[in-house]
């Protein structure tokens, strides 16, 4: 009667506590619990109190994790960017180049040559896109000896609106010689130049054009452009 009686007497305390006891009884009257109620309860109670805290690492993996996804996203979109700003930076570099920034008009070097020659038959030994606001090609254009014809062609309409003749030009006699004896004429050497031509003239042996940023030397024997610099 006794053992029972301390078993039911158990059994109540952990039920009001909350908890469950185990109890374990030996063959004996007066034998002990192996477990107090009190014990099992407050061992179930610290169980559950980590529960909340193992929640809050959870929450602060899974925070840490979409920062690190919004981290990535964000330096994929800069490097994006950049590639991009470079790229535009590359083809700024080409146009420029290739004469972008210049504006010759409507008439090209060619078309500037043949209204000039049209007028003034002879020989070309330059032609240059004048950039002094009025935006005229100046067509040197050598007819013997020493005389030379500076035509003004207008870069828009590709007419020929002023003329002036130098006599006396110095070493326009050696210029004309070399260049009527080349195979390559001053229309052919810029020609040679895959970008948009403002100047081309004779020098010092060869052809030189410029092109934008872009300066390249002809030779008088095949229109083979090379870059100098």
């Amino acid at each position: 009667m006794k053992r029972n009686a301390v078993i039911a007497a158990l059994t109540a305390v952990a039920v009001i506590g909350g908890g469950a006891a185990a109890v374990a009884v030996s063959s004996g009257d007066d034998a002990p619990a192996t477990a107090s109620p009190a014990d099992r309860v407050s061992l179930v109670s610290g169980q559950e109190s980590t529960a909340p805290a193992d929640r809050d690492d959870d929450q602060d993996a899974k925070d840490d994790d979409r920062d690190d996804q919004r981290d990535a996203k964000d330096d994929d979109r800069d490097d994006r960017r950049d590639d991009a700003k470079d790229d535009q930076d590359d083809q700024d570099d080409q146009r420029d180049d290739k004469g972008a920034a210049a504006d010759p008009g409507n008439v090209t070097v060619a078309q500037a040559i043949a209204a000039a020659l049209n007028h003034t038959s002879g020989t070309v030994l330059s032609a240059d896109l004048d950039d002094d606001g009025d935006r005229r090609w100046e067509v040197e254009v050598a007819t013997g000896g020493s005389t030379v014809h500076e035509i003004e062609v207008d870069s828009t309409t590709g007419k020929v609106v002023r003329t002036e003749t130098d006599r006396d030009e110095d070493d326009a006699a050696a210029e004309l010689k070399a260049v009527q004896g080349a195979k390559v004429s001053a229309r052919d050497a810029a020609a040679s130049v895959d970008a948009t031509v403002t100047s081309v003239e004779f020098d010092d042996g060869h052809w030189e054009v410029e092109a934008g940023e872009a300066d390249w030397t002809v030779p008088l024997e095949t229109p083979r452009a090379s870059r100098e610099g």
